[in-house]
């Protein structure tokens, strides 16, 4: 029997946030933003290393009270910009652990602002890539049909429609629509050896439908309000 994949689950937390000031550490209905991350990821079986990425001594002082979560690092001030790419800090957290002689088969990017997750999310989708076979794992939403790729448009520089996907006759049908989905943020799943080549999501790249749960991603202080009432109202997930 093969041995089983090395996995590192990856949280990165950068401090500046101009969208929410704060908002790693901002409370949530009782619990940290980042908490709700960092307890589900410390529910998993199957993930080897939990660490937290971040620039930020606030947010690694609040990280340092729960148990099992590493902080091998202060992330590098030139990795936490806004325009930094999560490939960036993820091909960091790899070549460190590659300098001390730890090898992982897999990433698990895990963002702080996707915080709801069901129980036993993150290992269902590791089993599924390990299942597959495939280079990549996103966790997915449908998009409902009235938004279809297949069924928009772009406007070209006449001002005129065209096809959002180059096609020489609209779907006209409901019925003949392709399936098509979203990216939610909660769980992205990388094959190492992607990640050292700058690839986040390439090769072949499995989607976990993810349909039973809230979608809430906060990126501003619209999607904080939603939280807050999701986490008024929510039983346990």
């Amino acid at each position: 029997m093969d041995k089983f994949p090395r996995i590192l689950g990856l949280i990165p937390a950068r401090g500046g946030s101009k969208g929410i000031p704060g908002k790693n550490i901002k409370m949530l209905a009782g619990r940290s933003l980042i908490q709700y991350t960092i307890e589900s990821a410390l529910e998993s079986l199957l993930l080897n290393t939990i660490i937290v990425s971040s620039d930020n001594e606030e947010i690694l002082d609040h990280v340092r009270q729960f148990q099992h979560v590493k902080i091998p690092f202060i992330r590098p001030a030139e990795l936490a910009l806004d325009q930094t790419p999560s490939i960036a800090v993820a091909q960091h957290a790899v070549a460190y652990y590659e300098d001390i002689g730890e090898i992982f088969d897999y990433v698990c990017l895990l963002q702080p602002t996707t915080p709801v997750r069901g129980k036993g999310l993150i290992d269902k989708t590791i089993q599924e890539i390990i299942r597959s076979k495939a280079d990549s794992l996103v966790t997915i939403k449908k998009i409902p049909e009235k938004y279809n790729p297949y069924w928009a448009f772009i406007c070209n520089e006449n001002r005129f429609l065209d096809p959002a996907i180059d096609q020489t006759v609209l779907t006209p049908r409901r019925q003949d629509l392709p399936g098509a989905y979203y990216r939610d943020g909660k769980i992205y799943i990388t094959k190492t050896d992607l990640i050292k080549r700058g690839v986040l999501l390439g090769g072949n790249i499995a989607g976990f439908i993810n349909e039973d749960e809230p979608d809430i991603n906060i990126d501003s202080y619209a999607d904080w309000e939603k939280a807050e009432k999701w986490a008024a109202n929510a039983a346990p997930v």
